[in-house]
């Protein structure tokens, strides 16, 4: 089974994750007057085709916080296109954000029987209609669209943490430490940045716990974590941006530089011992992102002194200097 996602379809996807616990920000448009001023979803000016009322829900579910009228919006949608998938994925999450999760399931179902794969709409309203099984405690039900997912190409650790907890709920011991123990060692990977550095973040870390917690009360011994391959990169990107800041006061051969240097190459041994081997590119996009928040902090910085001294002020010159070998340690790092 494949699941591809199309142009049409981010706005779906964006709408894909609100059980997910993540958000995707939507094209940003002049938000309308009663607005809040953070929302960017754009309201529809008028309200006649399928679209229209779409963009409306979305509008009243992003800007208004009222899933209640964005499930109105979205019912006149399907009004003017019962066969139209995509107003019923988008009204299964709002059902879902108001608490019924029964009319989500309902419409989470109309989607996969509809689904041509034209919008991509399969995996997450099978990740969303397993959620909302399990909601209504029919923990099969949830067990048979994770299986369905997890038989995919493409597995993630969430899928095997959450048939972990139907499993545990319904005394399958066996299965649910196999569960866990697959999403135990995909979350690690993660946290590696075996997969890139998308999922490299406090939250997969979290996640990570809450396994092995599961697995230790379920008689797992959990060995204790040792230093992670990601923990590894974080420490060279810190430390080389650290070094680029201070090479703004000190030439290479001074001892603060020095220090760096036997740190970074210390780290460097470290990480060519890791298993499996990190792609180069997670390493520089670390140290490229990491770059490029601290110039972003040295403008506000600077435009903070300017106020109050001219720009050719020492401190003020400071800061263009290590600005100047921050954006020579991104060129270095580019592909």
């Amino acid at each position: 089974m494949k699941f591809a996602f199309s142009i049409p379809s981010l706005l779906a996807y964006a709408s894909s994750i609100l059980l997910l616990g993540f958000s995707i920000p939507l094209v940003a448009q002049i938000p309308a007057d009663n607005a809040s001023i953070e929302c960017q979803t754009l309201k529809p000016p008028h309200l006649n085709t399928v679209n229209d009322f779409i963009g409306m829900g979305h509008f009243q579910e992003d800007c208004q916080k009222d899933s209640l009228a964005a499930v109105s919006s979205f019912t006149q949608a399907i009004r003017l296109n019962p066969k139209a998938e995509e107003p019923y994925y988008h009204r299964a999450n709002a059902y879902a954000a108001i608490g019924n999760y029964k009319a989500a399931v309902a419409d989470y179902t109309e989607v996969i029987r509809q689904n041509t794969g034209k919008f991509g709409f399969s995996r997450p309203a099978y990740w969303n209609r397993a959620r909302a099984y399990g909601k209504l405690g029919e923990r099969q039900e949830a067990i048979s669209d994770l299986t369905q997912l997890i038989g995919d190409t493409s597995p993630n650790a969430e899928e095997y943490f959450f048939r972990g907890n139907m499993h545990r709920d319904l005394g399958n011991k066996a299965s649910a430490i196999a569960d866990y123990k697959a999403a135990e060692k995909l979350f690690q990977q993660y946290l590696n940045g075996v997969f890139g550095t998308g999922h490299m973040d406090s939250r997969n870390q979290n996640m990570l716990d809450k396994t092995r917690n599961e697995l230790s009360r379920l008689g797992v011994n959990i060995a204790v974590p040792q230093i992670t391959t990601g923990t590894i990169l974080k420490s060279i990107a810190k430390i080389e941006v650290e070094r680029a800041l201070n090479l703004a006061r000190f030439l290479p051969q001074h001892p603060t530089i020095q220090h760096f240097d036997t740190q970074l190459q210390d780290l460097y041994k470290q990480l060519a011992s890791t298993q499996p081997q990190v792609d180069k590119t997670v390493l520089k996009n670390l140290i490229t992102n990491a770059a490029y928040e601290k110039i972003n902090d040295l403008k506000i910085e600077r435009s903070q002194m300017l106020i109050k001294f001219n720009p050719q002020t020492p401190m003020v010159g400071l800061i263009d200097n290590q600005s100047n070998e921050l954006e020579a340690l991104i060129r270095r790092n580019r592909f």
